[in-house]
C-alpha cells in the first residue's frame, strides 16, 4: 500500500466521523427546536406577566396553519395589570379582571387523572368518537346548540369573579335552567371562605368550584344580590373577621342554599396531545360528545390574543416570531354548544349582553386544542325539598268512628 493510500484513509475516516457528529448534532437541535417554542427575549406586553403555552411538534404545526399575526399594539392597549391582578379592557372603559396565572397551575395527580378517564351516563356511547374509532354505535351530529336552555346572561363587571358566574351558570342549567337566578355573591364568599381569604378577594381554579359547591350549596340571588363594584360593595360577609357577628344577609343565605352538586367529573388537559383522541379538555372531540350527551362543561382557559368586542370566532394568533401568542391570564366560561363545519365552540360569558354574539362568544377548535385548561361537568344535583304551603290533613283522627 502506498503512503499516499495510508495517508488517505485516516482523513477520510476523519470526514466521515464529522459527518456523523454534524448530523446527529442537527437531529439533536431540531429535536430541541421542536419541544421548546421560540419567544420573545421580553415580554410582548410590557408589564403583563405571560406564560408560554407549549405544544408538541405536530398540533404546533396544525394550529399555526392559516393564523393571522396578532396586532400588537392593539394587544398593548387591551391587556394591562394592577396590583398584580391582569385585566382585560371592553368598550367604553369596562375592564374585565381575569385569573392570574400562578392561579391556573395545577398538575393533577395520577388518582385523578384516573378518575377523569371514565366515561358514565349517555356520553358512554360516544366512545368511538372519542378515541377516533370507527363510529359504531351513534353518530354526532354536525351542530349541538343548548343555548335555549341557558339562563340568562350575567355580567360579573369589574370583579374577578368569572368562576363563580362559570360555575352557576353550569348549576343553573343543571336545575332545568329557566328563570333560576343563583347568587355569584354568595358563591364568591363560600369560595373565599374555603380558601382561608378575605370576601372580597377573587380567583381561584375553576375546578375548586365544584369541590366547593359539592360540600357547601348556593342560595338564590334574590337572597344575596351581587355587588357589581370591586372596590365599593358592603362587607356584608365576616370571613376576614371571625370575631364579628354575621350580618342578616348573610345569616339568611347560609339558612336558604339548598342548590348544591351531588356529583361532577373533573376534565384535564394532556399538554403532549397530539392528535383529537381521549377524555382531555383539549380534545374537541371529547368535547363534542359531551354535549351531544346534553352536558354544559364549566370551563377554564388561558386568554390570549383576545379583542374586543370579541364577535366571530376567537382564534389562534401568532407573535412575530410565528408561534401562539403566551397567554396573560385566565377566564371561566360555560361551554353549551359547538358547530364543527365551521369549528368553534359556543361558550356562555359573563360580560353582559353587549360583547360576542349578544354574551356567548365563539372560540374555535384550534383555539381549544392550544389555549383549553381544564373543566368538569355536572352529573348530578342536590333534589330541592318542597316545603308545602300547608298539611294535607290538619289533623289525623286518632281512631276510626264506630258503625
Amino acid at each position: 500500500m502506498s503512503n499516499l493510500s495510508r495517508t488517505r484513509r485516516p482523513t477520510l475516516t476523519l470526514l466521515v466521523l464529522l459527518l456523523l457528529v454534524a448530523l446527529a448534532a442537527s437531529i439533536a437541535c431540531a429535536g430541541i427546536a421542536a419541544r421548546v417554542q421560540a419567544r420573545p427575549s421580553k415580554l410582548l406586553i410590557e408589564g403583563v406577566p405571560e406564560k408560554v403555552i407549549q405544544l408538541p411538534p405536530t398540533r404546533l404545526a396544525q394550529v399555526k396553519q392559516g393564523k393571522r399575526v396578532a396586532d400588537m399594539q392593539q394587544l398593548s392597549q387591551t391587556y394591562f395589570v394592577r396590583n398584580n391582578v391582569p385585566f382585560i379592557r371592553g368598550r367604553a372603559g369596562d375592564e374585565f379582571e381575569l385569573i392570574s396565572l400562578d392561579k391556573m397551575e395545577y398538575t393533577p395527580s395520577q388518582p385523578e387523572i384516573r378518575q377523569s378517564q371514565q366515561l358514565i351516563g349517555p356520553v358512554i356511547k360516544y366512545r368511538s368518537w372519542i378515541f377516533a374509532e370507527p363510529i359504531t354505535i351513534e353518530p354526532i351530529p354536525d351542530v349541538v346548540d343548548h343555548r335555549p336552555n341557558q339562563t340568562s346572561i350575567k355580567d360579573q363587571n369589574n370583579r374577578g369573579t368569572c368562576v363563580c358566574f362559570a360555575s352557576l351558570a353550569g348549576l343553573e342549567v343543571a336545575y332545568g335552567g329557566g328563570s333560576l337566578d343563583l347568587s355569584e355573591q354568595f358563591a364568591n364568599y363560600l369560595y373565599m371562605t374555603a380558601e382561608s381569604r378575605g370576601c372580597k378577594s377573587a380567583g381561584l381554579k375553576t375546578t375548586d368550584s365544584a369541590n366547593y359547591l359539592k360540600n357547601d350549596g348556593v342560595c338564590l340571588e334574590s337572597v344575596c344580590p351581587y355587588q357589581n363594584d370591586k372596590y365599593n360593595f358592603p362587607a356584608y360577609c365576616n370571613n376576614a373577621d371571625t370575631t364579628a357577628p354575621a350580618p342578616p344577609m348573610l345569616t339568611n343565605a347560609v339558612a336558604n342554599r339548598p342548590y348544591k352538586i351531588k356529583s361532577y367529573q373533573k376534565i384535564w388537559r394532556k399538554d403532549n396531545l397530539t392528535t383529537d383522541t381521549g377524555t382531555w379538555i383539549n380534545n374537541p372531540r371529547y368535547l363534542e360528545s359531551l354535549l351531544r350527551a346534553g352536558k354544559d362543561i364549566v370551563f377554564g382557559t388561558h386568554v390570549a390574543g383576545w379583542i374586543s368586542p370579541y364577535t366571530g370566532i376567537i382564534d389562534v394568533s401568532l407573535g412575530s416570531g410565528g408561534y401562539p401568542l403566551p397567554s396573560v391570564g385566565g377566564h371561566a366560561m360555560l361551554v353549551v354548544g359547538y358547530n364543527r363545519p365551521q369549528e368553534y365552540f359556543i361558550v356562555k360569558n359573563s360580560w353582559g349582553t353587549s360583547y360576542g354574539q349578544s354574551g356567548y362568544l365563539y372560540l374555535s377548535y384550534d383555539y381549544i386544542r392550544t389555549y383549553a385548561k381544564y373543566g368538569y361537568i355536572i352529573n348530578e344535583v342536590e333534589p330541592i325539598p318542597i316545603v308545602p304551603l300547608r298539611p294535607m290533613l290538619r289533623a289525623i283522627p286518632r281512631a276510626l268512628p264506630s258503625r
